[in-house]
């Protein structure tokens, strides 16, 4: 059986392989160099300080993870933020990216994002598939915008409404200012049987 948790400090050496593969392998992300797991370790512990961080575990193995990060810098991007999700080869086409994706989302809506955008090295129909499937819009291609495995690529981005575009009450919460219950409660909802 599949389930869905936050990632645990015990976590991040498998997501680091899972990660790896992608690096060396393909133009999916533009990251050259595979991080030294203490690396890796500070920057899940800083993306987890504020977004999600969920991996879907089947019989204790990781089939695959996904999370949230700062979208652009600047104050006023703040209710946006920027999805990923990456998974081991045999869990691919089994709808887990969907699941993942639709967990990380609810937990975002409830922090109180209001835009998610996806970042897709394209051409990649599964990943603008995925998207397309969960509510994003085409945003638009940013033409010959990276340049890895020997020639350049095209990026292209999609976005979300994730609730309706009223006046924020204030910043988004963290991850961890939602009930534990609650962020349960929703994993619980997602994974695959």
């Amino acid at each position: 059986m599949m389930i869905l948790q936050l990632i645990k400090e015990e976590d991040v050496a498998e997501v680091l392989e899972i990660y790896t593969s992608y690096i060396l392998n393909t133009a999916i992300t533009y990251e050259y160099e595979v991080p030294v797991l203490e690396s890796f370790s500070e920057r899940v512990s800083h993306y987890t300080e504020q977004y999600p961080w969920i991996v879907a575990k089947e019989q204790g193995k990781i089939a695959g993870y996904a999370y949230a990060s700062t979208y652009r810098e600047r104050e006023a991007y703040q209710w946006c933020c920027e999805l990923s999700v990456y998974l081991r080869p045999e869990f691919q086409g089994m709808d887990l990216g969907r699941t993942l994706y639709s967990a990380l989302m609810d937990l975002l809506t409830l922090q109180g994002y209001y835009t998610a955008y996806g970042v897709i090295t394209v051409p990649n129909e599964a990943s603008v598939g995925l998207h397309r499937q969960l509510g994003f819009s085409m945003e638009g291609v940013q033409k010959n915008c990276g340049f890895k495995l020997g020639k350049w690529h095209d990026t292209a981005i999609m976005s979300k409404m994730l609730q309706d575009y009223t006046e924020p009450s204030g910043p988004p919460k963290s991850i961890h200012e939602l009930p534990q219950e609650v962020i349960n409660a929703i994993l619980a909802k997602g994974p695959l049987h």
